[in-house]
């Protein structure tokens, strides 16, 4: 009796384990940042939905197709195919659309950089953020440390001054007003040299390319996945119409 190709079969179990694992990876990674993550905008709410929805849908997939290639049946396969083919139509668009906006969005964000720093400024909230960026990008200001005015604080210190001292500057407070001003005087404060836009924009530039990795990822594994159930979908019904009975005129009935 003719059977399904063992090698695509357990291939094809092993494309939904894969899916089904990428899925629970992405839920584990979402539950284990949430509570790092207690406040977001739009923009992040709308992100995480999308990341966990992608999930949810990766594991039952996975489960619709091996429980379908199990059982050799068509229908569950071809429901599986449809719903992978949409998922490769969309990733692979949503990807491309990420590619050819990307440079853009980059230069908009550069641009407009000067003006969400006096607004980030003027809020205490984003001031914290910004001081927790500066920690960790060694750092001070976002164009400048004159950003802060004459209320620089703390996180801009320079701690490497006596290790790398070319990653610190000396500043000083004026009388013209309290602003900042660089000295050549050795009691002044050392703060770090780099402002952290730089730092922002790479940051800005990772998310881009971590997003279009995930889509171009999910979109090429989807395709892959899409060859495969077609293939499966051949394979079941050409074994399917080697075992179907064949009727003849005198009722006899025979199987070849």
């Amino acid at each position: 009796m003719a059977q399904v190709n063992r090698c695509l079969k357990q291939l094809f179990f092993g494309f939904n384990m894969l899916l089904g694992i990428a899925g629970c990876v992405l839920l584990v990674l979402e539950v284990i940042a949430a509570p790092y993550n207690t406040e977001h905008d739009q923009g992040e709410s709308i992100g995480l939905t999308w990341i966990i929805l992608t999930a949810v849908v990766a594991v039952l997939l996975s489960l619709l197709g091996a429980y379908g290639a199990y059982k050799e049946n068509i229908v569950i396969l071809r429901v599986f195919l449809g719903i992978i083919g949409f998922g490769t139509i969309f990733f692979l668009i949503v990807g491309f659309q990420m590619a050819r906006s990307m440079p853009e969005a980059m230069q908009l964000i550069k641009e407009n950089l000067p003006a969400i720093t006096s607004e980030m400024m003027a809020d205490a909230e984003h001031q914290q953020t910004i001081m927790a960026l500066q920690v960790q990008g060694k750092c001070c200001g976002i164009m400048s440390y004159r950003d802060w005015d004459s209320k620089i604080p703390e996180t801009c210190k320079c701690s490497s001054f006596k290790s790398d001292p070319s990653q610190c500057m000396e500043v000083q407070t004026t009388k013209d007003g309290g602003n900042w001003g660089r000295s050549d005087k050795s009691e002044m404060m050392w703060i770090y040299r780099e402002p952290c836009g730089p730092l922002i924009l790479k940051n800005f530039d990772s998310a881009f390319k971590t997003g279009l990795g995930f889509f171009f990822g999910f979109g090429v594994y989807a395709l892959i996945g899409l060859g495969l159930s077609g293939m499966m979908i051949r394979q079941i019904k050409k074994v399917q119409s080697t075992e179907v009975p064949e009727t003849i005129d005198d009722g006899y009935r025979f199987t070849p």
